[in-house]
This record gives structure tokens, C-alpha cells and sequence, in this order.
């Protein structure tokens, strides 16, 4: 026990205070994963980490984009540059450039990758 009292139910503890919980504080980031490709499909062309930060909130709180505070976003855009990104990008999903901090979805139908493939369309070479 470090002597400091746990915080109140439905919250987590942030710094000195206390907020609500919301994907800042979710350890499970595939969800977050989920949004975020769902939030790049919007886009047609790379849009800037911050910005995607700002739609993953918002689509993650069910709040309009441009009341996504300015700190929630940058918190969120580094949990997306540092754990969520370079997961999709392994997963040939999104392609990123950490200097330009630009993001873009690779497949408009990433998610419908494994439907309909034939099992009579593999090809198997003798060597």
C-alpha cells in the first residue's frame, strides 16, 4: 500500500485529480485500434495525428470532434504514435510517417480482408 486512498468509483486517478474514465485510461488498445482505423475511412487523403487523435476521442466519448480538449487529444495522439499505430502498421493497415506525423488507411476494406476468399485459391508450388 503506498498510504494514498483509491480513488472513487468510475474514476481514475490523473495527476493530483480525478476524471472520468475514457480511452486515456483503457488498457486494452485494440479497441482503440478499432476507432481509430474506423475514424480513418472519413479521410481520403493522410490526415495529421493530432487531428486523427481529436476524431478517436470524440468517436470513442459520443462528443462533437471540436470539444475534444486539447490535452486528451495530445495524450491520445501519443498512445496512438507509440502503441496503436505501429500495431497497424504490422498489420499492413495503415501506413504512417512519424516525421509528418501523417496517417493514412491503407485498405478502404481492411476490415472485410478475410471474406470470400476461395479455398480453391491457394497455390501450393512443388520445390
Amino acid at each position: 500500500m503506498t498510504g494514498r486512498s483509491s480513488p472513487a468509483a468510475g474514476h481514475v486517478s490523473v495527476g493530483n485529480g480525478t476524471e472520468p474514465p475514457s480511452v486515456e485510461s483503457e488498457p486494452i488498445t485494440a479497441a482503440r485500434q478499432r476507432v481509430a482505423l474506423d475514424e480513418l475511412r472519413k479521410f481520403a487523403y493522410p490526415v495529421e495525428l493530432r487531428t486523427l487523435a481529436a476524431y478517436v476521442v470524440a468517436a470513442r466519448e459520443n462528443v462533437p470532434v471540436d470539444t475534444v480538449g486539447d490535452e486528451v487529444r495530445e495524450r491520445t495522439a501519443i498512445r496512438l504514435h507509440h502503441i496503436d499505430i505501429p500495431v497497424l502498421i504490422d498489420a499492413r493497415l495503415v501506413d504512417y510517417d512519424p516525421e509528418s506525423r501523417m496517417a493514412v488507411r491503407l485498405d478502404a476494406h481492411a476490415d472485410d480482408r478475410y471474406t470470400g476468399v476461395e479455398s480453391d485459391s491457394r497455390r501450393y508450388d512443388v520445390a
